[in-house]
């Protein structure tokens, strides 16, 4: 279905560039393109999966703080410090010859090479456009160990004990990278349904959730060039590619419980994210890239994750503190400062 989705842009790109150089067409020209393309989507997937992950994991992390509703037209406004650190597994991936239709990795077999989340590279991948070798490096990561964004979030309470959040994640920007959030949710008390409307605010409290969040992240690096394997300095390379571009859509629906006990609140909960990624690769050499984005459609997929996160809040006067801990793929922390009013 992949090499469907890129066999026109393909043709077109191969007319383009036989042409510009004066090569002799090879019957092998066009399939070959095609089976680059392939292995180019197939690599950027496993690099920028991981990243792609993490996001669901920051932007799904703290939609709550409690299953008990506000009061009617009662407000909630919060500052939000989240921090996710990088497991070791997810910084790298492992890539042999027998994953692609077109690359070979230069030197060896099997490499292990970084995704988005990890360090630097020195691994190539050779591959033929007709009677030509060209090579491209494996992209470096961002070797970031651990990622850190503020937030604020604001909550009012509306009837039948349901509450409207509102996030909002300002540009954050970590070297040449630069992600930002924004999203809402709808909370319901459902606990109210068993127990009478003069009940102890310190009763067991239990809610259901839905959120919806986007994702923007911006991945920039070093240009990346694809270009053939025997160029004098100064030729001109098929592309460079030095950016890419992950628009994260995520529906988030969860089960929240809470207890207060004096000062002391815990709350777990249980969450499913149902979560759709869009790729688009950045550079020169637009008829590659166009091509390399369309193919990237074949990607556009929902992925879902289970989570459950735990966490315990400590209320004085108006104010209280909140901590969460999403559990998972990802140890996603969140501590926030709250004002209600």
């Amino acid at each position: 279905m992949l090499k469907m989705t890129v066999r026109f842009k393909s043709m077109l790109l191969g007319v383009f560039i036989l042409s510009s150089m004066g090569l002799n067409a090879q019957n092998t020209f066009f399939e070959d393109l095609e089976d680059v393309l392939v292995d180019l989507v197939y690599f950027s997937d496993n690099y920028v999966s991981p990243a792609a992950k993490a996001s669901v994991y920051q932007s799904t992390g703290a939609w709550f703080s409690s299953a008990k509703s506000l009061d009617k037209f009662e407000f909630d406004v919060s500052v939000h410090a989240n921090v996710l650190p990088v497991p070791k597994k997810q910084e790298s991936f492992i890539v042999s010859d027998s994953d692609f239709l077109s690359f070979k990795i230069r030197d060896a077999s099997t490499a292990e090479v970084p995704t988005v989340l990890g360090g630097d590279t020195e691994v190539f991948f050779d591959f033929n456009l007709g009677d030509e070798t060209y090579e491209i490096q494996a992209f470096d990561g961002g070797d970031q160990n651990t990622y850190y964004y503020p937030y604020i979030q604001g909550s009012v309470g509306l009837w039948k004990q349901t509450e409207l959040t509102i996030q909002y994640v300002p540009k954050v920007e970590i070297n040449e990278s630069a992600y930002q959030t924004f999203g809402g949710a709808i909370k319901h008390n459902v606990s109210q349904y068993w127990t009478d409307s003069e009940a102890n605010d310190d009763d067991f409290q239990v809610a259901v959730q839905v959120a919806y969040s986007l994702f923007d992240y911006d991945i920039f690096f070093d240009g990346f060039e694809v270009r053939r394997s025997n160029a004098e300095p100064n030729d001109t390379s098929l592309a460079v590619i030095d950016g890419l571009q992950v628009d994260a859509n995520a529906f988030t629906s969860q089960i929240i419980g809470s207890k207060r006990i004096n000062n002391l609140e815990f709350v777990g909960s249980f969450a499913v994210s149902a979560s759709t990624f869009d790729y688009t690769m950045s550079g020169e050499g637009e008829l590659l890239l166009t091509a390399l984005n369309d193919a990237f459609e074949a990607l556009e997929d929902t992925d879902t994750l289970i989570k459950g996160s735990v966490g315990a809040n400590y209320h004085f006067n108006q104010w209280y503190v909140a901590s969460n801990v999403s559990l998972g793929t990802f140890l996603n922390t969140n501590v926030s400062v709250h004002y209600r009013f």
